[in-house]
């Protein structure tokens, strides 16, 4: 084993390395490493793994520090003063880049990631790279994202032509991050938002019947929609969309009756059956994820 390599002078290479790739997120050829560049980034970071005196959580710190020091010079500057589909499309551009460049950046650090991570139950280095790009995006620009994805997820929804390879790139990207509790606290309330108008549409537009098996429809379509956009189980689908779906929908159809003198005990034990139908069949809701990937490798 060569003598004990510092820190100090270990992680001065590494970092000519991340920041040499970080030419990709600008589109620049010469931020691909060659073949020598590669392996000796990597021998450098396994030395300082394996030896006595170990640098593993330094290099863990320094690498997502690195990582938004590179987003905050390169990324964030792109996307200033951009709104709506512009703002849309130098976001996919940036983070299909930045994905790139993480392709290589993590390969330097892969014994790290493959033994120091796993055994410490950390984030991945993958998951670790999505918070240092979505965090300060998000600490920026929150409203203009929140906007366009939103937009895009209520186009889908009302059948319009939304490219979902983009926008599920994008999605699965922030559900790696730590930002992941912001998009879905976003999505849930977007969602309660327009079901609580379609409610007033639909409870005039069809027979209460007619109603009633919309409401069980949606719920399943929709349980669907947030495992698939959020990458959440189906459990904790089926419990967001009682409250974001179900809850509004229900609600109309309960004032709606009251408004229209309807009652009787027919009508309480149909809302009732419909209700516990509602949870059984949230209950059930599967979906294949057999074929997701949510490795860097498909996000762009």
């Amino acid at each position: 084993m060569n003598e004990h390599l510092r820190f100090e002078d270990g992680w001065k290479i590494l970092e000519q390395g991340i920041v040499k790739c970080s030419k990709l997120l600008e589109d620049c050829p010469g931020g691909r490493p060659t073949v020598t560049e590669y392996m000796n980034y990597y021998d450098c970071a396994y030395r300082m793994a394996v030896q006595k005196d170990q640098y593993c959580q330094e290099m863990y710190n320094s690498y997502k520090a690195t990582l938004e020091s590179c987003v905050c010079a390169m990324v964030l500057p792109h996307l200033m003063h951009k709104q709506g589909d512009l703002f849309w499309r130098e976001l996919v551009k940036m983070w299909s880049n930045y994905c790139a460049m993480i392709r290589f950046t993590t390969g330097f650090l892969a014994y790290l990631d493959r033994c120091f991570v796993a055994h410490k139950k950390l984030p991945s280095l993958e998951d670790a790279a999505a918070t240092s790009f979505f965090s300060p995006v998000f600490s920026y620009f929150n409203n203009e994202i929140s906007d366009v994805l939103l937009t895009l997820i209520r186009q889908e929804r009302d059948g319009f032509n939304v490219d979902m390879d983009l926008l599920m790139g994008i999605m699965r990207g922030i559900c790696r991050s730590e930002v992941k509790t912001k998009l879905k606290s976003a999505v849930i309330q977007d969602t309660y938002l327009y079901y609580s108008k379609k409610s007033y549409e639909w409870i005039v537009q069809y027979p209460l019947q007619d109603y009633l098996a919309k409401v069980q429809e949606t719920v399943q379509k929709e349980s669907k929609r947030l495992i698939h956009y959020l990458c959440i189980s189906a459990e904790e689908s089926s419990g967001l969309c009682l409250k974001a779906v179900s809850a509004p929908l229900m609600q109309a159809y309960e004032n709606y009756t009251k408004e229209k003198h309807i009652g009787g005990q027919v009508l309480l034990q149909t809302y009732r059956t419909v209700e516990d139908d509602l949870l059984d069949r949230c209950s059930r809701l599967t979906i294949d994820n057999g074929s997701d990937n949510n490795s860097f490798s498909d996000m762009e």
